[in-house]
């Protein structure tokens, strides 16, 4: 279900919506309209606002690591449960995902690898 589909099920306005996330109703306009994507923090607050019944939409208009962490988070994992899985440190990936270090390309890869992204 989308976005558009879940708030007009519920009969909600956006500002409505917008209260219940903690966001603003432009932002909800543009994420309902598809206009917009909402980042990753937004896409788990609407998922848990909407226990669900909203699936988190990866599409081509994200970043690459804001697709990876969509990607780690839809399937499953955490910041700590997707590094172990790759072994290496949680701050290393939590930086990748934040950019706020170089992250070498081998890691990169593997990162992109467990989330399911095509790498080269």
């Amino acid at each position: 279900m989308t976005l558009y589909e879940w708030i007009e099920s519920k009969n909600l306005t956006h500002s409505q919506f917008a209260r219940m996330c903690g966001c603003s109703r432009e932002a909800v306009t543009r994420w309902a309209s598809g206009t917009r994507s909402p980042s990753p923090k937004w896409w788990k607050t609407i998922e848990r606002v909407t226990k669900g019944q909203v699936a988190i939409r990866v599409d081509a208009s994200l970043a690459d690591r804001d697709k990876t962490y969509l990607l780690l988070y839809s399937k499953g994992y955490t910041i700590s449960s997707a590094a172990k899985k790759i072994k290496i440190h949680r701050n290393t990936l939590s930086n990748y995902l934040n950019k706020k270090s170089f992250t070498p390309r081998h890691i990169v890869q593997r990162i992109h690898k467990l989330a399911g992204l095509a790498h080269d």
